[in-house]
């Protein structure tokens, strides 16, 4: 009788610790796709609780919320007229679709990057099509609001949604300011 309390009480632990890992919560906050070696299985949007297959099954976890990315450094651009101006951006967006960001860019680091690459050269691209007291007075807001859309359309493929791109700082390069 001993033996079969052991056995029962094994079963249970082994039942308990099985479920543990079989079972996992999505909050609010959250998005998740489940892969099997690799290959996708599904995708979870909603907040609960749930069930995946221990070790052969992989959550992937993915943020819901929107996103801020400041720009890494301050970028030289050119104006329509020649003269040169440093621009600092930031903008916001969010994860669309899990499972395209996952296949694209695995990772908020790589979504950075390839972010900051869509933004600097639709800026670039913006910049250049206006004069320089244009840019500086009345023609950002158009500006940033035609680089958000452009480069919405360009990471949409990456599983992203651009929500707003902003001008955070304006300035003339440092050997222009000196002899200013």
């Amino acid at each position: 009788m001993a033996k079969k309390k052991r056995i029962v009480i094994i079963l249970i632990f082994i039942g308990f610790i099985f479920f543990s890992v079989a079972t996992f919560t999505i909050d609010e906050k959250e998005q998740a796709i489940i892969t099997q070696f690799g290959k996708y299985i599904r995708t979870i949007k909603e907040p609960g609780l749930y069930f995946k297959i221990p070790i052969i099954q992989t959550l992937n976890l993915f943020e819901k919320r929107v996103l801020t990315t400041d720009a890494l450094v301050a970028v030289e651009y050119i104006t329509l007229d020649k003269k040169r101006v440093v621009v600092d951006h930031v903008s916001r967006w969010k994860i669309e679709d899990p499972l395209e960001f996952y296949r694209s860019v695995r990772t908020e680091v790589g979504a950075l990057a390839r972010l900051e690459d869509i933004l600097v050269a639709r800026l670039r691209q913006e910049i250049a099509k206006h004069p320089f007291i244009g840019f500086i007075r009345e023609e950002r807001e158009k500006i940033v609001e035609t680089v958000a859309k452009d480069a919405h359309e360009q990471a949409k493929r990456f599983g992203i949604k651009i929500i707003d791109v902003r001008i955070k700082r304006a300035d003339l390069p440092k050997d222009v300011q000196a002899s200013v």
